[in-house]
């Protein structure tokens, strides 16, 4: 018993099939041995082998429409009992959460956190428009939010880490195709492209930062109000998979042109670039050309620095695919309209109206339902730390083992799977869980950085 106690992941072996760009693998897979379980890597390309290694490393050398085959073979060969994934869009790993769950095998998928930038996420069977959490408002009347959680310390810096992370994963993508001829690249954003723009924007950024900041604070400066639009990553699975507009240039056609047609004259439309956005296009000349094309370009803006923030407070809405900063919006009291599918778009959170409408009459978010989401999203979700900040890879791996085995022994005590899981999954993916009726005490997070 007190060995079963000391080592809660004992006779579970992990596959990490992807992981987030960098060091936070191997640190993740640390924290994982110290509490028990086995852990292998799936090695696709160069960039896993930059970020991992050679050691508990599986090369899947075969074509691409083998790839579900392989798999399948490797979780009964090597007695596979959970999977890991970074995302669950990207082809490879959408096609392990599938084959996993075909087997029964138990899965977790990591991402960057709903309430960045001082948090992770970890949910058994996917995120954002796939998370567990329920869309319905009701079932949040009974979170408790009588006692509020501790303050959580600021993470420090992510993005230089992060393209640092980004740009060397990539790199090694490119030189290592000699040694994994089969694997093809998933992405929209082609290779060499995407490392350069990465580069070339975070130079530039270094330099015209402190001019892109001063545009930001003149938008607020001008009196005439004004609605911000938040631009996606190019190629960002919440493009592709969770909208219609499968750019970014889709997404600025719509909104000015909904715009032109039927905003108030005396309004603004302020376009705020992603700030990971490699740079491929000039999106701002996209996006002055389409304001011109509709004779709005002296109401339009496009800007690439700026605190959120306090645009979006000064703001009269905002627009978005499925941007955190959508999320966070609704917590600063926003009126925000979605063109996408979101964990949070949720009657009585996110404004339901066509965006024609929109304009007009924004309909700001419910304060009190958003602040039992928020709680809810925080204990269910929601994990404090960073995949790049080297100085919080080691707790942020360690705090998320820890809540991967809160939310195993909740699954062990019978809760069921969530709505729609293929029915094997139940058989072994003892991590499968429902959030619809979840106690409020299990860890006590929440989205402190975001508060009024």
């Amino acid at each position: 018993m007190v060995a079963a106690r000391a080592k809660p992941l004992a006779n579970r072996r992990l596959l990490l099939v992807t992981v987030p760009s960098g060091p936070f693998g191997r640190r993740f897979a640390r924290q994982l041995r110290i509490v028990g379980a086995d852990v292998l890597r799936v090695v696709l390309n160069g960039g896993d082998l930059v970020s991992w290694g050679l050691t508990d490393a599986l090369w899947p050398r075969v074509p691409r429409p083998l790839w579900r085959s392989w798999l399948e073979w490797q979780f009964f060969e090597r007695s596979i009992t959970d999977v890991v994934v970074f995302g669950d869009t990207m082809t490879f790993s959408a096609e392990a959460l599938a084959v996993a769950r075909q087997n029964g095998v138990g899965t977790w998928v990591l991402e960057n956190g709903y309430n960045r930038p001082d948090w992770v996420t970890l949910e058994p069977t996917g995120v954002n428009a796939y998370s567990c959490m329920p869309r319905d408002p009701g079932a949040y009347r009974d979170v408790d939010i009588s006692v509020h959680p501790p303050e959580v310390p600021h993470v420090g810096l992510i993005t230089p880490f992060h393209t640092l992370n980004i740009t060397s994963y990539f790199t090694g993508v490119v030189l290592g195709t000699p040694l994994f001829p089969t694997y093809r690249y998933p992405y929209a954003v082609p290779l060499w492209p995407q490392i350069f723009g990465h580069i070339r924007r975070y130079c530039a950024s270094l330099i015209r930062q402190p001019a892109w900041d001063r545009l930001a604070l003149d938008v607020i400066a001008d009196p005439r109000p004004f609605f911000l639009a938040c631009l996606q990553r190019e190629g960002d699975s919440q493009l592709l998979e969770h909208s219609e507009l499968k750019t970014n240039t889709a997404f600025m056609t719509r909104v000015i042109a909904s715009f032109a047609q039927t905003a108030p004259a005396e309004f603004r439309l302020v376009f705020k670039n992603h700030p990971l956005d490699p740079g491929v296009e000039n999106l701002e000349a996209r996006c002055m050309a389409i304001a011109r094309k509709h004779r709005i370009a002296d109401r339009v803006s496009f800007l690439e620095g700026g605190v959120f923030a306090h645009l979006a407070r000064a703001s009269k809405g905002l627009v978005a695919i499925n941007s955190t900063a959508a999320y966070a919006a609704l917590g600063f009291g926003v009126p925000v309209k979605l063109l996408g599918r979101a964990v949070f778009d949720i009657e009585g959170l996110t404004d339901p109206k066509p965006l024609e409408e929109f304009w007009s009459s924004p309909s700001a978010p419910d304060d009190d339902l958003f602040t039992r989401f928020r709680r809810r999203l925080s204990l269910r979700t929601q994990v404090h730390g960073s995949f790049h900040n080297p100085r919080n890879l080691n707790g942020t791996a360690k705090r998320l083992v820890e809540r991967l085995i809160a939310l195993d022994r909740e699954a062990a005590r019978g809760k069921g799977a969530p709505a729609g899981l293929p029915s094997r999954a139940n058989e072994r993916g003892r991590n499968v869980t429902s959030f619809a009726n979840d106690p409020d005490g299990s860890v006590a997070n929440d989205l402190s950085g975001f508060r009024r």
